[in-house]
């Protein structure tokens, strides 16, 4: 083989491997410009049921969601803060206020500090999939390379103590009680305030953070993944039952479930027998209008629903968050896009 064609064979190999490392060089964060480019604010739209009886309130918070928000930490604290900064200027917010964030807005933490074209993935498994991968070869997990678990146990760890510091934070900082939606982690646990993660069972939960920035004893399961899983182990479509969470809060005794999970026909006589009469549903993406038309004939003395708004990826939020008082209708009529805060006085 002579050397010109040896050499030729060669820059076949080495040409593509130096242009994948070059490519794995050169990836940036999303920068200030490009997201102000991303990102069209919104006016913020309230709503106000009933009247103050210096009993407490929950104030539901549709955020309309785009990933960007969650690429860097200020990023994604001044998207929480906005709809709290004016609903104190209403004089929405007392120490026994409940502020009801969005279900899942945990589970894109993963996001934080990595590569713009996550952004541009086609769907959330495949934006995971990146961020793993790109974890996964980095400096602070290339002992790990091969050990996609012991990765991901790191990026949970890291999502974990964000979302505990800056729902902490802001509980602290404006002196409310906030159900911080829900997050997906290994084994979650809280104990005394805190909670911890160890390798394990994933499991999606909603918790609540009191006003002194600590967790709520308790939480809510997302029992609808815990059932896909269950099946697959046991080869067989065994019913999971749902769960409803009854958080013991200054304002009263909160009731508190995944609207999805009222597709149980259990699920109706699980939540009488709680025994509340105040009720917030995580509202589901794929959202049937069900949780609402119950809520709509029922007597819950105060009740509301809490979605995201907008498009990621190939999914689509309803946003269709409402709340309704024992006597009323729920409010809005219809579901209204973009940013909304709804206050329900108790």
């Amino acid at each position: 083989m002579s050397p010109f064609v040896r050499n030729a064979l060669a820059s076949l190999v080495l040409v593509p491997i130096f242009a994948f490392i070059g490519w794995l060089l050169s990836g940036v964060s999303l920068s200030e410009e490009d997201f102000q480019k991303r990102i069209s604010k919104k006016e913020t739209k309230s709503v106000s049921l009933g009247w103050d009886r210096r009993s407490g309130n929950l104030l539901i918070v549709q955020l309309e969601f785009k990933p960007e928000y969650f690429t860097r930490e200020d990023r994604f604290r001044a998207w929480l803060e906005e709809p709290l900064a004016l609903a104190k200027e209403k004089g929405w917010l007392q120490n026994s206020t409940i502020v009801a964030f969005p279900p899942e807005i945990g589970n894109y933490f993963f996001l934080m500090d990595s590569r713009k074209e996550l952004l541009d993935s086609e769907n959330i498994d495949s934006a995971w999939n990146w961020a793993l991968f790109f974890q996964r070869i980095s400096i602070k997990n290339f002992s790990h390379i091969l050990d996609g678990e012991a990765v991901s146990f790191t990026i949970a760890q890291d999502s974990k103590e964000r979302y505990e510091r800056i729902f902490g934070d802001l509980a602290k900082m404006y002196g409310v009680s906030i159900l911080a939606g829900s997050i997906c982690l290994p084994s979650p646990e809280v104990k005394e305030g805190k909670l911890s993660i160890k390798p394990g069972e994933w499991q999606e939960r909603a918790y609540i953070f009191d006003s002194s920035g600590k967790f709520v004893e308790g939480s809510l399961l997302r029992t609808s993944n815990q059932k896909s899983e269950a099946a697959q182990i046991a080869g067989s479509e065994k019913e999971i039952l749902p769960e409803v969470w009854v958080a013991n809060l200054s304002s009263g005794r909160l009731g508190i479930l995944f609207t999805e999970d009222l597709k149980s026909p259990q699920m109706e006589e699980i939540v009488k027998k709680t025994y509340v009469s105040k009720l917030i549903g995580l509202g589901s993406q794929e959202d049937e209008g069900k949780f609402r038309e119950w809520i709509k004939n029922s007597s819950f003395e105060s009740s509301g629903q809490v979605q995201f708004s907008g498009k990621v990826w190939n999914q689509e939020f309803p946003a269709k968050s409402f709340a309704k008082t024992r006597y009323g209708s729920p409010e809005p009529i219809e579901g209204q896009k973009g940013n909304l805060i709804i206050n329900i006085f108790f």
